[in-house]
């Protein structure tokens, strides 16, 4: 695949994240049928986190395990939304806590609909440098405009081994 999409050559920065409870929608899906997801159960994770009076900690993760790139392999896919503590149980979600994440980082400013672009490019670098992954990405949705797509932030972690 030919790719118009230019980063830094040395755009992944090394970090280790804090660990975290969150609010958690999980499934088994394919990229395939990702849309299906978004952006309604991140709206419905806000909601019961209203509902429940729990404090939100963070903006909404998209956590992808065993994710290939294959568009019809399945994979386990997490929608969170951190919150300082677990409340009342959910009759829709379950609490979860993360731990620590090692991860390369990445900062995109720009649409989702460069992402598969975008991940081929990092994935290129990471495997460059002689990486290798622990089969978890997360996507963290720092800023979200769904009428100017341009203005979205998300920051891209691929976990490593």
């Amino acid at each position: 695949m030919t790719t118009q999409l230019t980063i830094p050559e040395n755009a992944l920065s090394e970090k280790e994240t804090q660990p975290f409870t969150a609010l958690t929608f999980t499934t088994r899906t394919t990229l395939q049928t990702l849309s299906q997801y978004a952006p309604s159960v991140a709206m419905e994770l806000y909601k019961e986190a209203s509902r429940l009076n729990l404090d939100i900690a963070g903006p909404i993760q998209w956590i992808y395990t065993d994710a290939t790139g294959d568009v019809t392999k399945e994979f386990q896919l997490e929608i969170v939304l951190p919150i300082r503590q677990s409340g009342e149980q959910s009759a829709e979600f379950s609490y979860q806590e993360f731990p620590a994440f090692r991860c390369l980082s990445y900062t995109h400013t720009g649409p989702w609909s460069e992402f598969g672009e975008l991940y081929d490019v990092l994935f290129g670098q990471f495997h460059r440098d002689g990486n290798q992954t622990d089969g978890r990405v997360r996507e963290v949705y720092t800023v979200v405009d769904l009428e100017h797509m341009e203005n979205c932030v998300t920051e891209i972690q691929i976990g490593l081994l």
